[in-house]
């Protein structure tokens, strides 16, 4: 039995077949990892709260919170993780002075960020847990002035310093801000 096709068979079976194919086509979703800070007052008399999560596009996974040497250990790229899998640092690819160093001294390893340090800075202008008498940036003692947190909403999208993480290219952002003399001094002038 011999069965004939004609043209219009051929290009019903070529389509039918590109549909199939174009069907059983699965798209990876490549996760891009996020962080992030929030200054706040924490449960465990902390000020900062660091914040890791994926982004594939569509939503927000694998969020987690994390203590300020996991998430440098994390983000430096010392410590394995799904938000870093490649263990790439972040801190040098910023030009940040920041990751995981051998003291000398002990030989053990210690996280540091110099930006870190001056995070509470932007919210208080008193040290808030001991009397160092260092001073912080903020015009009010607990909170930003109303000039400083039109500043925050206007350059970092934080409505509430309270709530609001810094996150992804904001928290780059402030992460190289905090350590620049010019901005440091342009926030204090803000009432």
């Amino acid at each position: 039995m011999y069965i004939a096709f004609t043209c219009v068979d051929m290009l019903r079976l070529a389509v039918l077949l590109i549909w199939l194919g174009f069907c059983s086509i699965q798209y990876a979703e490549i996760a891009r990892a996020v962080f992030g800070v929030r200054i706040a007052f924490q449960a465990n008399s902390a000020y900062t709260t660091y914040l890791c999560f994926l982004d594939n596009g569509r939503v927000y996974t694998h969020k987690r919170i994390v203590s300020q040497d996991e998430f440098t250990k994390i983000v430096s790229g010392h410590w394995p993780s799904i938000y870093n899998p490649k263990r790439i640092n972040y801190f040098e690819e910023r030009n940040l002075p920041c990751g995981v160093f051998i003291d000398s001294i002990s030989n053990k390893t210690t996280s540091y960020c110099s930006s870190f340090d001056s995070l509470w800075k932007i919210r208080f202008s008193v040290y808030p847990f001991r009397s160092s008498g260092e001073m912080g940036w903020s015009n009010k003692l607990h909170k930003p002035a109303p000039g400083q947190e039109v500043f925050l909403y206007n350059n970092y999208n934080i409505k509430q310093i309270d709530a609001d993480f810094f996150i992804d290219t904001n928290f780059w952002k402030l992460m190289n801000d905090v350590i620049d003399p010019v901005w440091i001094n342009n926030y204090k002038s803000l009432r």
